[in-house]
């Protein structure tokens, strides 16, 4: 009975050094993320943070940066990071009152070739409230404006040769819901080919004027999950290093 005793108690104490362990260890994870996240936007290299591909992840194994799922292709990443860069005024305006840091842009295509797209990514202070700029972009849903949240970026020598502010047909605006990353994303979308959105004729356009601006407002929605849950996969892989 003595050394079942001991033995008991000898479990205990591991147990318990097992219990501080894990703890610290969350700790540890806990502190990185939130002093990682908030500066990736500019300690990441560009090309990490705008991968070359992008995709929805169909299961929590797969890679939102496989090539064979990819939604997106990367045509090429401006140089231009100043938060007065790349947005429309009433963008600038906003992200300034909060406090922006630097603004990257990157320009994607679908894989049908049809569609292009400029993702903007904001970084903000770190503890960045982000109910503000949710609300910003909530207030512009479904305004005759809302094509024109960022300034597109062409890429010579790609499918993105021509694109230009004018091909913007819709866009779309949040702020991060990835925990410790006080970032916010916009994206305008148009056609490869300049087809412009319109008011659709007759019945189609009788209820909403800006019916056709949807594909394109959906498909700078997509570019902007897609590049939040690449970040949340980037910010997790760097700090459990």
């Amino acid at each position: 009975m003595a050394f079942l005793g001991a033995v008991g108690a000898l479990a205990l104490l591991a147990g318990g050094a097992l219990t501080v362990h894990t703890y610290q260890n969350y700790n540890q994870s806990m502190s990185n993320s939130t002093g990682f996240g908030p500066t990736m936007w500019r300690n990441e290299p560009i090309d990490k943070l705008f991968p070359e591909a992008l995709g929805f992840k169909p299961n929590a194994r797969s890679d939102s940066t496989d090539p064979k799922r990819a939604q997106w292709h990367r045509l090429g990443i401006s140089e231009k990071t100043g938060c007065d860069e790349g947005l429309n005024s009433a963008l600038v305006t906003e992200v300034k009152k909060l406090g922006c840091r630097g603004v990257l842009r990157a320009t994607y295509v679908d894989p049908t070739g049809n569609t292009l797209a400029t993702v903007a990514l904001i970084a903000f202070p770190k503890d960045t409230k982000s109910e503000p700029m949710h609300g910003f972009f909530s207030d512009r849903e479904g305004k005759a404006s809302s094509e024109d949240l960022v300034q597109a970026y062409p890429v010579p020598g790609t499918l993105a040769a021509n694109w230009s502010d004018a091909q913007r047909n819709g866009s779309a605006g949040d702020s991060s819901n990835t925990l410790y990353i006080p970032y916010a994303f916009a994206a305008s979308a148009g056609a490869v080919d300049g087809r412009k959105a319109g008011h659709l004729p007759g019945q189609w356009g009788k209820y909403d004027g800006n019916q056709d601006r949807r594909p394109w407002t959906g498909a700078a929605q997509s570019l902007i999950r897609t590049l939040e849950t690449h970040l949340g996969e980037l910010l997790f892989e760097e700090t459990k290093k």
